[in-house]
C-alpha cells in the first residue's frame, strides 16, 4: 500500500542500489506538464525528465510510446538541473507535480536525490502523433531511453549491445488520486533489473 503521493518518486534506480553506476545505461522517466491554474505566464505542454545521475544541456533522449510499441527521438536536455523551487517559481507547477518528479525526503535518502531537466521536443518528436485509443496516455509521460534505444516487433528493449525484456505494472494511489506506472527492465542472465517509476498524481 503507498503511502501517498508524497512518498513516490519519478526515478531510475538499480533495485536493491542507492546510485545506478555510470556504466549502467542511463534511463529514466518524463512527464508532459503545464503550469497551475491562473499562474501567469502560462506555460503548457513543457516535458521533464527525472533522472538517476546527472545530464548535460543539450544531451538527446528518447521516448518509449508504449501504446505504440514504438521508440521515438528525441528530447533533449534544456535546463540546468532544477529544484522544487525552481518547479515552481519559473515554471509554476502546482505542488502535486512536482512532488512526482522531486520524491519525498525519506525516499531521496534512500535512492539518491533525483536530476530533473526541463526538455524540448527535436527531430520526430517535434509533430509525433501518439496512439488515440482508449486509455492511452504515453503523450503524458513515461519512460525516457537513451537517444539509441530501440525497439524490436516482440518488444523487447535494446539499448547499445543489450537486449532488456520489458514488464510494466500500472498501480492505483491509496488515495485514488493518481496512479504508479513501473516499468522494468530486465537483461538476459541474471544481472539485476533497471526499474523506472513513473507517478501520475491528479491535479
Amino acid at each position: 500500500m503507498f503511502a501517498g503521493r508524497l512518498a513516490l518518486l519519478l526515478a531510475a534506480a538499480l533495485v536493491g542500489t542507492s546510485a545506478a553506476s555510470a556504466a549502467e545505461p542511463l534511463v529514466g522517466g518524463w512527464r508532459n506538464l503545464h503550469s497551475a491554474s491562473g499562474a501567469e505566464p502560462m506555460l503548457r505542454d513543457v516535458p521533464f525528465a527525472v533522472l538517476p545521475r546527472a545530464a548535460t544541456e543539450g544531451d538527446r533522449f528518447a521516448i518509449l510510446d508504449r501504446e505504440s510499441k514504438r521508440v521515438v527521438c528525441c528530447l533533449v536536455v534544456d535546463s540546468p538541473r532544477l529544484d522544487a523551487i525552481a518547479l515552481e517559481t519559473r515554471y509554476r507547477l502546482p505542488g502535486v507535480w512536482i512532488a512526482d518528479l522531486t520524491g519525498d525526503e525519506a525516499y531521496n535518502r534512500r535512492r539518491g536525490e533525483p536530476h530533473v531537466y526541463a526538455m524540448k521536443r527535436v527531430d520526430d518528436l517535434v509533430d509525433y502523433a501518439y496512439s488515440d485509443a482508449p486509455e492511452a496516455y504515453s503523450d503524458l509521460g513515461g519512460l525516457l531511453l537513451p537517444a539509441d534505444a530501440g525497439m524490436d516487433a516482440s518488444g523487447t528493449l535494446t539499448l547499445g549491445a543489450d537486449r532488456y525484456r520489458l514488464q510494466f505494472t500500472s498501480l492505483p494511489f491509496a488515495d485514488e488520486n493518481g496512479a504508479l506506472d513501473r516499468y522494468t527492465l530486465q537483461p538476459a542472465g541474471s544481472a539485476p533489473a533497471l526499474v523506472v517509476e513513473v507517478p501520475f498524481s491528479t491535479y
